[in-house]
């Protein structure tokens, strides 16, 4: 399954898709079941969830709690789809289809899907088993098993042996030209290493290249943050500056906030307190952004206090 890289970016062809479903949602539920299932990779691999769980939820709302003769992989997948707005019977249908399937899944992307979605509110055994059951599937879903055997939460494996789970995830997604499961390696590396400078500026670039605009503002943050703590400020005012104009572009105002603080702490580094005072004046005119207002605060209250040690 090679996704490609124009994850995130809405097209005329996943129109046509949602709307294919939506007729044989009219004519043919077993026809819709399997279009959900058939464009799953494609939805992933695009980064359409939203399209996905709309097309998703029409032919759940259809089937109700009714899953067609030979079709149970094919009604998990958009109970996977549609988790946010599934009825509580249909969750626990697609947790039975989990159990009662002895072998590896039909479709290589269910098992990703099901381990993100279903994963961290499973047992680490049974993600374990099910993982160890799509261990020889294709090689985009080895590469899947690899990512999720990895991923914080999900199984019993040490930290060393989930960062090792994880680079060999990162270098099949790689060989595969999945920027999709890239990003989510390389997010999930991050948080094994002491020094994620390096993987937050891959996690970024992939980020870009998914149009993913709420991602890169806080990745941005995130490296404008390490890039203070080694004392490389104009770096990290540039990363700063950044964010706020991705946060103010795409109307993301807790990451606006989180830039702003962060340029207020560099300026004070610098020397620069009436600059840091701007930006922690801007935070608090936020509305309905309590965590920002009481970091502002507290870094406003570090900032009188320089000023009056000065």
């Amino acid at each position: 399954m090679n996704s490609g890289g124009s994850g995130g970016l809405h097209s005329l062809e996943a129109d046509q898709v949602v709307s294919a479903i939506e007729r044989a949602c009219e004519s043919d539920l077993r026809t819709a079941l399997r279009l959900v299932a058939r464009y799953s990779a494609y939805w992933w691999s695009r980064g359409l969830q939203d399209e996905a769980a709309a097309a998703a939820e029409r032919v759940l709302s259809m089937l109700g709690r009714t899953v067609p003769v030979g079709l149970d992989e094919e009604y998990l997948l958009a109970v996977l789809h549609g988790a946010a707005s599934a009825e509580q019977e249909q969750l626990e249908l697609a947790q039975q289809i989990v159990a009662a399937t002895t072998g590896p899944f039909r479709y290589s992307v269910t098992v990703l899907l099901w381990s993100l979605v279903f994963g961290p509110f499973e047992s680490a055994e049974l993600v374990e088993d099910v993982l160890e059951r799509n261990e020889g599937g294709d090689a985009w879903a080895r590469a899947a098993v690899e990512l999720c055997r990895g991923y914080p939460g999900l199984t019993a494996v040490t930290p060393d042996e989930a960062a090792q789970a994880l680079r060999t995830a990162l270098g099949r997604f790689r060989m595969l030209d999945d920027a999709w499961g890239m990003f989510l390696a390389v997010g999930a590396l991050r948080q094994t290493v002491d020094e994620p400078l390096d993987l937050t500026t891959e996690s970024l670039a992939l980020a870009e290249q998914l149009g993913l605009d709420e991602e890169v503002g806080v990745l941005l943050c995130q490296r404008g943050d390490l890039y203070r703590r080694l004392g490389k400020l104009e770096d990290a005012r540039d990363d700063y500056c950044q964010a706020l104009d991705v946060s103010e572009r795409a109307d993301l105002p807790e990451t606006a906030a989180a830039a702003r603080i962060g340029l207020a702490r560099t300026a004070r580094l610098c020397g620069n307190l009436p600059a840091a005072r701007t930006h922690l004046s801007a935070v608090l005119v936020f509305p309905e952004l309590e965590d920002a207002h009481f970091e502002a605060l507290h870094e406003l209250a570090v900032l009188n206090a320089s000023e009056a040690s000065a």
